[in-house]
């Protein structure tokens, strides 16, 4: 009977434990697109996100895709677009993208304004980690070339994703 008693509490210890660590949050800060006097910038918007190891860039990434809580920003990365992986090595975070990401012309028009706002909304939250402190983005693992038919290298046609990006704090609203 005492046996089956601390096996009981073991085992109820066990679960209250995995039930606490996996509701663990961690306060992040992502940037969404905002509008002002025809300007556009991108300003944060704080989110409360699931702790998940290294697989927190990549949920990131996500809340960045579902788009802003907030009425008066705007989403910066279409709606089905797929994250395939985030990758840390020494200070780079390498973002791998599925193809739709660059072939949603419906969700956001591209255009110079809303691709800087895109890939900067991915930078700028990435880089908000002390860990991170430049992002390369590929589309399939690639950052040159095509894909089906598509150049991939100019993103919506104006920024080479050939090079690594470092935060532009210029580009915040009230340069946050």
């Amino acid at each position: 009977m005492k046996k089956l008693s601390i096996i009981c509490l073991i085992t109820l210890f066990l679960l209250s434990s995995i039930v606490i660590l996996s509701s663990c949050t961690q306060t992040v800060t992502l940037y969404f697109a905002s509008l002002e006097n025809d300007q556009a910038y991108l300003a944060k918007e704080t989110r409360e996100v699931k702790e998940q190891g290294e697989n927190i860039y990549k949920a990131i990434i996500e809340e960045l895709i579902n788009g802003p809580s907030s009425e008066e920003l705007y989403p910066t990365i279409p709606s089905d677009s797929v994250i395939n992986s985030v990758k840390l090595s020494d200070g780079l975070a390498i973002v791998d993208f599925d193809l739709r990401i660059i072939t949603n012309y419906e969700d956001i028009p591209h255009s110079s304004t809303t691709e800087t706002l895109a890939i900067y909304s991915i930078v700028n939250t990435l880089t908000e980690f002390e860990e991170i402190e430049m992002v390369k983005i590929t589309i399939e693992s690639k950052d040159s070339g095509e894909i089906n038919g598509i150049h991939i290298e100019d993103f919506w046609g104006h920024i080479g994703i050939y090079e690594n990006f470092y935060r532009n704090t210029e580009i915040i609203k009230n340069n946050g």
